[in-house]
């Protein structure tokens, strides 16, 4: 066991860690460029189909963009943004933020694929990764592969850890029991995923913009009472980005950011950009081109890392000095102690809330990707039925889990989806450049 988990660090440390960054800014670099730089040139276009009323049958892009959305805001932006502070100095803000412009071409072409070759089953569509592995790029093994991966992270990060962070501030704030907390979450969750994708979506597209809009407020409301020190802010952003312990602390950060690989939890990317997992929702949606859809993928990366991310970096970087620098706290502790600073005792049991709420809608999401992958290689639904007990199961396990190898799993597992998918990506652009090129000849519109 010693020597898997040696195995297990010795991966993630110095093939997956060095190696995921690399991948991600290369290819989200190379995508942009390709695509001819649409996300700058056509913002008038994209929010004008992000504004426009859909009217169709089935299920909107606002609720599949709100269900990809609960898979990635939450316990990501807050403890891997702090992480990434810590790490690597307020420049790690800056690194971190232009990650996630690079990040938005990976989620694109992501989200076309999966419309593009997405199937009717029935009254649903059913899409993601694994479908265009097996009909664009003729590769069915692999999205066998990438299936299995998927299930094990829904179970690994997208369940255990999660909960995990969840019942760890409950404990420090309240002193709840965790075992008994994560059998009370394992009952709620178990009710929410065993009635389909329908009552997943209406709970994430209630929850996500009502957790979202507190926030943001609470957020705002402390870096707008202390706008006198944001120009000095700022200032140590830029002053800090451009030396080589910031960027590796940012860059790394962006990984971090978008996870939670050190802190609560280790291993997942916030906006799962370049992962493939949310591309499984967003083939749900009833719209019909696949470039309005991937529209919805841009906003989902923007909503995640560029808002919340740095919402929550403001906020700590207001008490940088005292609490970075000067009694080196980070994870959990450095956020709520970076709240209470500013709002008191109560901020404790506002990012505990949080966590719970976002964790929970995280968690809900990730069961719906893993019944996803599981009905992809079965077709059975008594099949689902056992993985949704297994999954409920898995929740008890996160509010007690401890061990290494869990985080080492969950690591390994969700940076060899990333690599697959990404490549994925890379080897079809072509295809995806083909599309939007069309849909921008189609659709005439002078650059905004």
């Amino acid at each position: 066991m010693k020597l898997f988990e040696t195995i297990l660090d010795f991966f993630n440390t110095y093939i997956f860690g060095p190696a995921l960054p690399f991948v991600i800014f290369a290819i989200g670099s190379f995508l942009l460029f390709k695509y001819g730089g649409f996300l700058f040139t056509r913002q008038k276009k994209i929010v004008k189909v992000l504004t426009s009323q859909n009217t169709e049958e089935g299920m909107s892009p606002f609720k599949t963009a709100m269900l990809a959305l609960a898979s990635t805001l939450g316990v990501g932006n807050i403890v891997g943004v702090s992480t990434a502070i810590y790490s690597g100095g307020a420049g790690a803000v800056f690194w971190l933020t232009l990650s996630a412009f690079v990040a938005m071409p990976l989620k694109y072409g992501e989200v076309v694929l999966a419309m593009k070759y997405r199937v009717k089953d029935g009254e649903e569509c059913r899409g993601g990764a694994m479908y265009y592995m097996r009909d664009c790029l003729k590769m069915p093994r692999l999205a066998v592969v990438f299936a299995v991966l998927c299930i094990a992270n829904s179970l690994t990060v997208g369940n255990i850890v999660q909960i995990n962070a969840v019942t760890e501030s409950f404990r420090n704030v309240f002193s709840v029991n965790p075992l008994l907390l994560g059998i009370i979450i394992s009952v709620v969750v178990f009710f929410s995923i065993s009635r389909g994708t329908k009552r997943v979506s209406d709970i994430t597209a209630t929850l996500i913009p009502f957790i979202t809009v507190i926030y943001i407020l609470l957020s705002l409301f402390i870096i707008i009472t202390n706008a006198d020190k944001l120009y000095e802010i700022v200032k140590l952003i830029f002053k800090e980005a451009f030396n080589f312990k910031a960027m590796a602390g940012g860059v790394g950060g962006y990984t971090i950011s978008r996870a939670m690989r050190y802190g609560v939890a280790r291993g997942i990317m916030s906006n799962e950009a370049g992962s493939g997992t949310s591309p499984i929702a967003h083939a749900k949606s009833n719209l019909k081109s696949p470039v309005e859809q991937g529209f919805w993928g841009i906003f989902e990366v923007f909503a995640d890392t560029v808002i919340m991310c740095n919402l929550t970096a403001f906020v700590i970087l207001l008490s940088f000095d005292e609490f970075v620098i000067g009694k080196s706290i980070s994870g959990m502790d450095l956020v709520i102690a970076s709240y209470e600073k500013y709002i008191g005792d109560i901020a404790g049991v506002i990012i505990a809330v949080s966590v719970l709420l976002f964790a929970y809608a995280t968690v809900i999401c990730q069961g719906f990707y893993g019944a996803e992958c599981v009905y992809y290689l079965t077709k059975k639904e008594k099949h689902l039925i056992l993985y949704r007990y297994l999954f409920c199961l898995c929740v008890v396990y996160g509010s007690v889990a401890g061990s290494n190898i869990i985080w080492g799993l969950t690591d390994f597992n969700i940076s060899l989806m990333t690599v697959i998918n990404t490549l994925c990506i890379f080897v079809v652009s072509g295809e995806i450049k083909e599309i939007t090129d069309g849909y921008f000849k189609k659709n005439k519109n002078p650059p905004a």
